[in-house]
């Protein structure tokens, strides 16, 4: 009866966590913004608190800032969004006439060197797979500047989360801990662990977006140095990436080489690009890194890894960008309930949960039981 009643309970566990997870694939359009929102505000907060306790802004004064740093993201956001249109216009011509270059040296080396032609391919090859990627290409951008109303729209509505979040703060924070936490003593642990979570993920935010505008602007002026087109949109775009671990460091480093290889046709120029991307990556990770956020958040790679294909699988880009605060936060959770110190110590690296008090050691041990006609001292 006891062996049914548990595997009742892991059936039980196992359904939540299927329907937890069905729920936030479905509801991705929801909440993808609610959860952009929330880290916005968490790592505005403290600006926006001193705005309200120095200069008396109060509520209007949180939207006046906040309006002043969404018009520098516009402006940035509108630049993009102008060169997207002129690398539509320009990519694909830039692909068809790399793979014209590469059929003809192709033909040139069969044609000096004809025991080369079991090794490389057809150059009728390279002109076709030229034209189907010039094609796929056009296709996908034009997908993409479709897409740009809705990703307006979308930031839109998380810019309105936000300025909400950051002036009914204080409020929403009283309500939803006096919703959730039923005595005094569950809502001043809840609170204890809400400010830690929240202290910590704002800090690995606020660094981690610091070094990430650091490597955008290195990346852009290198390239601009070189004479690469797209420079500051590249250098927003490794900027973006950055959050993403590993997997976004390889694709901000791909774009500025294809670009380059495709605008010269020079492999020396696309690979001088790649060692100039390599040498800032090498500089963020080892260097500065390093010296500003120290170990962070102790986080194995495995579970990075892990929670990025779980997050970009559920939200796609939006869950790649987000994965590591999210995970951030299940992270510090599991590390202050004592329940779930086990979950943390798999996700990190340093961190060791206490170990568990063993009941029978604690059992004090029962006396000895006296043979029989032994005296008791007593008469």
């Amino acid at each position: 009866m006891d062996r049914a009643a548990k595997y009742a309970a892991s059936s039980q566990v196992v359904l939540a966590v299927l329907g937890v997870v069905a729920a936030l694939y479905l509801l991705k359009t929801i909440l993808a913004p609610i959860a952009f929102a929330l880290v916005l505000a968490c790592m505005f907060s403290p600006l926006a608190s001193f705005f309200r306790r120095k200069l008396s802004y109060g509520p209007f004064g949180v939207l006046t800032v906040f309006l002043l740093l969404v018009l520098g993201g516009v402006y940035l956001a509108s630049m993009t969004a102008e060169s997207l249109i002129h690398a539509a216009n320009t990519l694909p011509s830039d692909i068809e006439r790399l793979a014209g270059r590469l059929s003809g040296r192709i033909t040139d080396l069969i044609r000096d060197q004809p025991s080369l032609r079991v090794i490389l391919p057809e150059p009728g090859t390279i002109d076709r797979l030229g034209d189907t990627n010039r094609a796929l290409l056009i296709e996908k951008l034009s997908l993409g500047l479709g897409d740009l109303t809705a990703w307006a729209v979308q930031g839109f509505i998380i810019i309105v989360l936000v300025i909400f979040l950051l002036i009914e703060s204080e409020m929403l924070t009283t309500k939803v801990l006096r919703f959730f936490a039923r005595t005094p003593e569950s809502s001043r642990n809840a609170r204890a662990i809400l400010d830690q979570v929240t202290r910590k993920v704002r800090a690995y935010l606020i660094a981690r977006t610091l070094i990430n505008l650091g490597v955008g602007l290195v990346v852009a002026a290198g390239l601009w140095f070189l004479g690469v087109n797209f420079a500051l949109p590249l250098g927003l775009f490794a900027a973006v990436t950055n959050y993403i671990p590993y997997i976004g460091q390889l694709a901000g480093g791909a774009a500025p080489t294809l670009i380059a290889l495709g605008q010269t046709g020079s492999l020396g120029d696309a690979l001088i690009v790649a060692a100039m991307y390599l040498a800032v990556m090498g500089i963020d990770g080892y260097v500065v890194t390093p010296l500003v956020m120290g170990k962070s958040l102790d986080l194995n790679g495995t579970t990075v890894l892990i929670a990025c294909l779980f997050w970009g699988y559920i939200w796609g880009l939006s869950g790649l960008i987000l994965a590591m605060p999210i995970t951030a936060m299940i992270k510090i959770v599991c590390q202050t309930v004592p329940e779930l110190n086990r979950w943390a110590e798999l996700m990190s690296v340093d961190y060791r949960s206490p170990p568990y008090a063993d009941p029978a050691a604690e059992t004090p041990a029962a006396p000895a039981a006296k043979p029989e006609g032994v005296a008791t001292g007593v008469n």
